[in-house]
C-alpha cells in the first residue's frame, strides 16, 4: 500500500503540479482545503504537504491546530512556498513545519524530503506502537506486583498464625519467648512440647533467605522433629536435628534457602538436657550464679548435605536459665558463625529478671543496636527455684 500524503492548498493556488510529482513519485493523494475547519483522519496520513502561496498566516494557523490534535503523535509536515520568503518561511516553520520547499520545485529534491519525511513518520509509529507495548507490559507488571504484595501480606498472616501462642509448663521448668516480626517474609520460628510426665521437646529455628515459603517450610522442619521424638522417645537432640535434615533432603528443593535450627530436650525432673545445633547463634546458659557461658555445639545447616549433629549433654539447676536466639538477634542479621558478645552483654545486664520480662528485656536491648529488618526470636527456657 503507497504512503499517503496529506495535501492542503487554497482553491486558488497551483497545486497540479504537486500532483504529478507526488503521483510520480507512488503516493497516493488526499486533498485537503487549506483554512478549512473539519477534522481530518490522519491516521492512513504519513506526511502532510501544504502550499502556502501567499496565505502564511492562515497555513500556519492551520498547522498550529493539527499539531493540537496530533499531541505527540508525530506528522511531518512540508510547506511549499510560491517563491523565497525569509518571513513566510520563519512563520511556518515556527507554527510547526518540519521543512519548507520554494518553487520551483526539484522533482528530485521534493521526493527526498517526502521519502525523509516517510522514514520519520515510520519511525515514530515504531516507536509509539513500542511504548504502547511497553506501558501494557508495565500495567501487567503493576497488577503482578500488586498481586505478590497482597500473597506476601497473606503468607506473613499465615506464618504468624502457625506460631504457637501457648507453651507447655511442667513441673518447675518454664518457656517464655519473644517473637519480633521485622520482615514481610520472615523465616523464624519455634515450639515446645511435652513428649511425656517427664519431658520437653523446645525447638528455634529461622528458613534464611528471601523466600515466601519460609513459614511453611519452617512448620515443616519442626513436624518432622515433633515426630522423629513421637516414634523414638529415647532420641537425642542430635538424632532428632539429623531426622529434620534427612527430610528437608529428600523435599529436593532447586535452590533450598538455608534452614538454621536448634533442639532440645529436657528432663524436667533431674534438669538433664541435650541439645544440638544447625547453624543457629549459639545457645547461652545464664545461671543463677555464676557469669553467663556460651554453648558452642557444631552443627551445619539443614538441607544442605547428608550430616550429622552432635549433641551437647548439660544439666540446668534451679534459677538457671538457657536462652536461645535467631540471628536477627546479632547487629548485623549475619547467619553462621559469628561475635555474640552483644548478645552475651544483654544476657548479663538482664540476668536478674525472669521469664517473659526477661526475653523481652534481652530483646529490647538488642533491637537497640541492629541494622537490619530480619525477624528477630528468644527463646528462654528457665527452672525456678
Amino acid at each position: 500500500m503507497p504512503p499517503t500524503v496529506l495535501l492542503s492548498a487554497s482553491p486558488s493556488s497551483q497545486a497540479d503540479d504537486l500532483r504529478e510529482l507526488l503521483t510520480a513519485a507512488g503516493f497516493a493523494i488526499r486533498e485537503h482545503t487549506l483554512g478549512s475547519t473539519p477534522g481530518v483522519d490522519f491516521a492512513p496520513v504519513t506526511v502532510a504537504v501544504v502550499v502556502v502561496g501567499d496565505q502564511s498566516d492562515a497555513a500556519s494557523a492551520q498547522i498550529r491546530r493539527w499539531r493540537a490534535e496530533l499531541g505527540d503523535e508525530l506528522l511531518p509536515v512540508v510547506c511549499v512556498l510560491s517563491a523565497p520568503d525569509a518571513a513566510h518561511t520563519a512563520r511556518v516553520l515556527d507554527s510547526g513545519a518540519d521543512a519548507v520547499l520554494t518553487r520551483p520545485l526539484d522533482a528530485s529534491v521534493l521526493q527526498a524530503q517526502l521519502r525523509t519525511a516517510v522514514r520519520a513518520r515510520t519511525a515514530a509509529n515504531r516507536v509509539a506502537s513500542r511504548a504502547a507495548e511497553a506501558r501494557i507490559l508495565g500495567d501487567q507488571l503493576n497488577r503482578t506486583f500488586a498481586q505478590i504484595d497482597r500473597e506476601l501480606d497473606l503468607t506473613r498472616r499465615v506464618r504468624l498464625a502457625l506460631l504457637q501462642r501457648s507453651l507447655p509448663e511442667i513441673g518447675s521448668v518454664r518457656f517464655a519467648v519473644c517473637h519480633r516480626p521485622r520482615a514481610r517474609n520472615g523465616g523464624d520460628f519455634y515450639a515446645a512440647q511435652a513428649l511425656d510426665r517427664t519431658r520437653v521437646l523446645f525447638l528455634v529455628g529461622d528458613v534464611i533467605g528471601p523466600t515466601t515459603a519460609g513459614g511453611l517450610l519452617g512448620k515443616f522442619v519442626a513436624e518432622e522433629v515433633s515426630e522423629a521424638a513421637r516414634l523414638n522417645p529415647s532420641a537425642s537432640a542430635g538424632t532428632l536435628l539429623g531426622e529434620a535434615n534427612a527430610a528437608l533432603l529428600k523435599l529436593r528443593l532447586e535452590d533450598s534457602p538455608l534452614v538454621s535450627m536448634l533442639v532440645g530436650v529436657l528432663n524436667c525432673e533431674s534438669g538433664q538436657l541435650t541439645i544440638a545445633r544447625a547453624g543457629l547463634p549459639a545457645p547461652m546458659r545464664i545461671p543463677s550464679n555464676g557469669d553467663p557461658e556460651s554453648w558452642s555445639i557444631p552443627g551445619p545447616f539443614l538441607g544442605i548435605a547428608e550430616a550429622s549433629y552432635p549433641s551437647h549433654a548439660a544439666t540446668l539447676q534451679p534459677g538457671d536459665k538457657l536462652l536461645i536466639c535467631t540471628d536477627g538477634t546479632r547487629p548485623d542479621g549475619t547467619p553462621g558463625p559469628s561475635d555474640d558478645g552483644k548478645l552475651l552483654a544483654a544476657a548479663t545486664r538482664c540476668r536478674a529478671l525472669a521469664g517473659q520480662r526477661f526475653v523481652d528485656a534481652v530483646a529490647t536491648d538488642l533491637l537497640a543496636q541492629v541494622q537490619h529488618d530480619d525477624d528477630v526470636t528468644l527463646l528462654c527456657v528457665g527452672i525456678s527455684d
